[in-house]
């Protein structure tokens, strides 16, 4: 309860704020006049002394009178606050701070259309709330009074308020807020050698004065308490980081954010004090959004608009935000290379699971094209009829599982490759494979799951590959011979099972670049594919039952009008696939068997076939594949115009290489091919092995 002797001094105080020229009107106890409204403040001022009452709260009506407040909100800013803030004759707040959490001082040049409160936040995880405020215009402040946690409203001293300008001292409190969170961080940062230095790295690319950045260091380390930390040491780091040029410095606030773990949120609060210190807080806003904005592309030599998604030659840039940068005395475009925040990546990337648009990938600053598709699972959602439909084209139990397993790791792991692809075969068309495909391009999205056609997958480009997490190859099925259908396969596995694939885009030179693309295959034919035995990086499965319109019908209402694939990508979070390998090879299944064995291969075929009844030239123990095609071709009448294809056919039946044998009759440097009694030759030199190796071509008339 107020005494009568603190009521008196109350009293003095506000003849001191009257005599002031400074606005003061009553509200309820325990509540700020902030409740109440401009006709109830102008209603309660109080002007003179005698008209204070002990029921009642007074507060200062900042703006009125050309009062402005300083508000200090955090122990920081308090501790600090006497070395940034000009003294003043007012100083009041809450009794637990002594009556020093509000500095009161006379604004010379009091606008109400420029100078409202600056309003500075850090939102770390110990601290989510203002450091510190500047109220200036139409902002209330109590000064008299019980707060409504019993706590009351003291001065500490009751004078005339300084004068100053708007700006000088808007920032001194940047500088205070700026230094409160650095002497924050430096308590807790370790090692603090490290620290400083990146600290010291950060004012100067972000254009801090160097005066003002000694300042700002002289204080936190007053205050720090770091019995390690020598004030010459630290300062010596600061004079160096501001003797080097900019381009030279490999420390700063990334440096900070990945050390110290600094989120989003605070990196952009302090950047924000950082611009108030400089003066650029002032810029419109759109200036500060097109910094933000336009990204400069070092390979391409262009402007990356990262809200249009387009590239643009720097005239374009120019145009397109002159409206910005009216009345200033730079272009976009020069405002934009001496900002601090200038963005220079060097490439495109494409990183799932990420939110940010700039990333680093091997400490290089990349433009990440992953768009998150906002799509929430919903596991409240009917999803019935998607695995009825799922368990009548996958009726086997063991295969649905692992269909399952593999999608849901994919959705549990956006950004990562599982090294097999999938193949769904049926006879029937339309049977409900490419069905289950969009239920997963709902989930992830259309720019990151995609459909392309066969001709794509063999495209040299491999465009698709950039930025995608999922692929559909739909209705593959090669145009027919052996040679294209490998051709096909060969193409396919390299990018289903690597991290990383040649890409040769329009324009652009040709690259390795990391990919997480998963690959799914639907076909209608059994033989899409020349697929050699033991074909470890596809899981085939042939879809044997007949297409059911009414299941299908159903599905497809339900899908679009009932949110069935919300729930489906809740069934797929929840799903455990711990034991899933994604690293590992493809499941073995029958299917993989009867493709291989259904492909159109006739060189395959037919050695498997001679080599398997032992007839000419396959009951022979050396073979070279120089010979073997050339028999094959006016011999055997066997389609086949390449070396390469016979080695396949001799790997394939077991057959050992050895390079290098001299072979009269035949040549230098030929390749020869144990087929049969391994053991016999296996320890032979490519000399003796050449010397050995009998030439068969000239005995086929008589044994063929």
């Amino acid at each position: 309860m107020q005494t009568r002797q603190q009521f008196e001094t109350s009293q003095a105080v506000q003849q001191i704020l009257f005599s002031n020229n400074i606005f003061v009107f009553s509200s309820e106890k325990g509540k700020k006049g902030v409740t109440d409204t401009n006709a109830q403040r102008l209603k309660n001022q109080v002007t003179r002394p005698e008209d204070i009452k002990i029921h009642k709260n007074y507060n200062i009506w900042t703006g009125k009178g050309e009062a402005s407040d300083v508000d200090l909100d955090s122990n920081e800013t308090r501790e600090l606050a006497d070395i940034f803030l000009n003294p003043t004759g007012i100083e009041f707040g809450r009794s637990k701070y002594g009556g020093r959490s509000h500095r009161l001082y006379k604004i010379l040049d009091l606008d109400k259309k420029k100078h409202t409160r600056s309003f500075f936040t850090f939102r770390d995880s110990e601290f989510d709330n203002t450091i510190i405020e500047l109220r200036s215009h139409n902002h209330y402040t109590m000064c008299a009074g019980t707060y409504d946690d019993d706590d009351t409203a003291i001065f500490n001293k009751a004078e005339k308020p300084t004068e100053i300008t708007y700006d000088q001292l808007h920032k001194q409190v940047a500088m205070l807020g700026l230094a409160s969170i650095i002497l924050r961080k430096a308590r807790i940062s370790d090692p603090h050698n490290m620290f400083y230095k990146c600290i010291a790295s950060t004012l100067m690319q972000y254009k801090i004065n160097e005066t003002d950045a000694e300042f700002i260091f002289d204080a936190v380390l007053s205050k720090a308490n770091c019995p390690n930390c020598k004030l010459s040491e630290r300062k010596a780091q600061l004079r160096s980081a501001y003797k080097r040029d900019e381009k030279a410095l490999t420390t700063g606030l990334p440096t900070i954010i990945s050390t110290w773990k600094w989120s989003n949120n605070e990196k952009e609060d302090f950047k924000t004090l950082m611009y108030a210190v400089t003066g650029r807080h002032t810029l419109p806003v759109e200036t500060n959004k097109f910094v933000k904005q336009v990204v400069y592309m070092k390979k391409q030599n262009k402007y990356y608009d990262l809200q249009d998604k387009e590239m643009y030659v720097s005239e374009v840039i120019d145009v397109t935000y002159a409206s910005q940068f009216k009345n200033q005395k730079y272009t976009p475009l020069s405002f934009l290379k001496k900002h601090p925040d200038f963005k220079k990546a060097v490439d495109f990337t494409y990183k799932p699971g990420s939110p940010e648009r700039m990333v680093y990938v091997e400490k290089k600053l990349m433009v990440n094209v992953y768009e998150e598709h906002d799509f929430k699972p919903d596991p409240k959602a009917d999803t019935d009829i998607y695995y009825a439909l799922l368990k009548h084209v996958i009726p086997h139990d063991d295969c649905r599982n692992h269909f399952l397993d593999w999608n849901a790791w994919i959705l549990q792991n956006k950004g990562k490759k599982i090294r097999h692809g999938l193949i769904l075969q049926s006879d029937e068309f339309q049977l409900g494979k490419g069905s289950l495909y969009d239920v997963m391009r709902d989930i992830l999205g259309r720019t990151n799951a995609k459909k392309i056609e066969l001709d794509q997958a063999l495209d040299k480009g491999k465009g698709y590959l950039i930025n995608s997490i999922m692929v559909l190859i739909d209705e593959a099925k090669s145009t027919g011979s052996w040679q294209e259908k490998q051709q096909l396969i060969n193409t396919l596995k390299t990018i289903i099972s690597e991290g990383s694939v040649g890409i040769r885009q329009l324009y652009k030179e040709y690259s390795e670049q990391d990919t997480c693309t998963n690959y799914w295959i639907n076909t209608n034919h059994r033989d899409a594919f020349a697929l050699p035995p033991n074909e470890v990086r596809y899981w085939v499965y042939f879809c044997e039952n007949k297409r059911n319109d009414a299941m299908l019908k159903d599905f497809h209402t339900q899908r679009l009008n009932h949110n069935m694939s919300a729930g489906v990508y809740a069934d797929m979070l929840d799903r455990d696939v711990s034991k899933f390998d994604a690293n590992g090879v493809a499941p073995h299944t029958i299917y993989r068997d009867m493709m291989t064995k259904l492909a159109d291969r006739p060189v395959n075929d037919y050695v498997r076939e001679r080599f398997e009844q032992k007839v000419f030239p396959f009951d022979r123990d050396l073979l070279t594949t120089v010979e073997l095609l050339d028999w094959l071709k006016v011999k055997a009448r066997v389609k086949v115009s390449r070396e390469v294809d016979v080695a396949n056919a001799l790997k394939e039946i077991g057959g050992i290489k050895k390079r290098g044998c001299d072979v009269p009759a035949v040549g230098e440097h030929v390749t020869i091919w144990t087929i049969n009694n391994h053991e016999k030759y296996r320890n032979m030199t490519a000399v003796d092995l050449g010397a050995e190796y009998v030439g068969f071509y000239t005995e086929s008339d008589k044994k063929f």
